[in-house]
């Protein structure tokens, strides 16, 4: 969540942010004014204390009567103002809990994807003499994908991966997996079911809605991720962490499990957007200053481009407008890729910062000179199952048949899904 100090100090960049993420602007000042009413509150408490240890201290022996009555007193009184300070900080937390990371200044302002701002181009379209089709025409008649099985076992949104398909989806993981091994980074595979706590500390739903968001199991209070962050993230919830550690950068490879609650009738056909599939990505933890955790933003996005650029696909880079952005993010760039079966360019990765919106939940801090402070987070998207439907798409012969990115035959052994004969 966001310093309540700012709030106290800078109420206006709040109330913009708010704003410019298309969000009511009003709760800004019934938070303010909440929080006023509790820290006179918190002065009472304190004050009764006070007054409290001060007859404790006076009694000598046996307390006098009017002592005795004194001490009631202010027991009930504390009784009474503890409870009014513990529901109106609930109240406070509640409404805090709501209000989004603020926006870096070079995020556009815009309503929806719609309003996502180009900012680069790489390779070129790969011209075609025949008409392309997308990825489930050609899985179906190559036996490499299946949705209408999947269908009648699972429902909508589902897919197999086969044969040389399967093969293809494990080889695209690893070699991005390994690939940022061999950078430096902290393999990691985590669990795929987390607490409601942990799930809420990761700041993308409150808990108003936790449960109805992802997959859950309410009766063990547990939550299937919807991507590693969710569990990787809070590995370092309650701790102070060692300045010369710094940056901590995980890679992560999990299943992934999404509702997509609100997309009904959007990408039905194929396995573009679907309940469950397969995902490395990147987690990083940097110190507590924006020129470190903007840099390693564009660290962590020339790894994808370069990912990208190993596969030969054509993409586009886009910056992220504030209508665009989930709850924690202070800028996130997407990379759009070319799916020539469909004619479009359709998102296959993500990179984020969050700065200390998440820190200050998971209570993950670092100290520097003395002093604890809230890390910056950051979280981008290495490779996921799409990247393996773009390079089918993309990949597709006059004869049917689907070549193979050159980097990934060694871990494929075969350079060409060929057609049935």
């Amino acid at each position: 969540m966001i310093d309540i100090n700012l709030l106290r100090t800078n109420p206006e960049i709040v109330k913009k942010n708010l704003q410019n993420r298309g969000k009511d602007i009003a709760v800004i000042d019934q938070l303010i004014a909440l929080d006023s009413a509790n820290r006179e509150t918190q002065k009472q408490v304190e004050t009764l204390r006070a007054d409290q240890n001060k007859i404790s201290k006076d009694i000598k022996g046996k307390p006098t009567n009017e002592q005795l009555k004194s001490a009631t007193k202010i027991k009930e009184e504390l009784k009474v103002i503890g409870d009014k300070l513990k529901n109106s900080s609930a109240e406070l937390n509640n409404l805090l809990e709501e209000i989004p990371n603020i926006c870096a200044t070079d995020v556009p302002v815009g309503k929806d994807d719609n309003d996502n701002v180009v900012i680069k181009t790489v390779g070129q379209k790969p011209v075609f003499d025949f008409t392309p089709k997308d990825h489930i025409d050609l899985g179906e008649v190559l036996d490499i994908l299946d949705v209408k099985k999947a269908g009648e076992l699972s429902g909508s949104r589902f897919g197999y991966f086969k044969n040389q398909g399967a093969v293809l989806e494990m080889a695209v993981m690893f070699y991005a997996f390994n690939k940022l091994v061999a950078k430096g980074w902290r393999g990691m595979i985590p669990p795929t079911m987390i607490k409601s706590k942990t799930e809420w500390g990761c700041g993308y739903t409150s808990n108003k809605n936790l449960f109805n968001a992802s997959y859950s199991i309410p009766e063990d209070d547990l939550i299937f991720i919807s991507s590693s962050e969710h569990s990787v993230i809070p590995f370092h919830s309650n701790e102070i962490l060692d300045s010369k550690i710094f940056p901590i950068k995980y890679v992560n490879f999990s299943p992934c499990f999404r509702r997509e609650a609100g997309t009904y009738g959007k990408d039905t056909r194929g396995l573009f957007r679907v309940h469950f599939f397969n995902k490395v990505e990147m987690n990083v933890f940097t110190l507590p200053d924006f020129k470190i955790s903007d840099a390693m933003q564009q660290e962590m996005l020339a790894i994808e481009e370069e990912i990208m650029q190993d596969f030969g696909l054509h993409y586009q880079i886009v910056n992220c407008c504030t209508g665009d952005l989930p709850q924690p993010n202070r800028r996130m760039f997407d990379i759009n890729t070319w799916f020539p079966g469909q004619n479009n360019y359709r998102e296959t990765q993500s990179c984020s910062t969050c700065s200390d919106y998440q820190s200050r939940r998971l209570n993950t801090k670092v100290k520097i000179d003395g002093e604890n402070k809230f890390v910056h987070i950051l979280n981008a998207t290495v490779i996921t199952d799409r990247a393996v439907l773009a390079i089918i798409e993309n990949g597709q012969q006059a004869n049917g048949s689907i070549n193979i990115p050159p980097c990934l035959v060694p871990l494929t052994s075969f350079a060409t899904i060929p057609t049935l004969s």
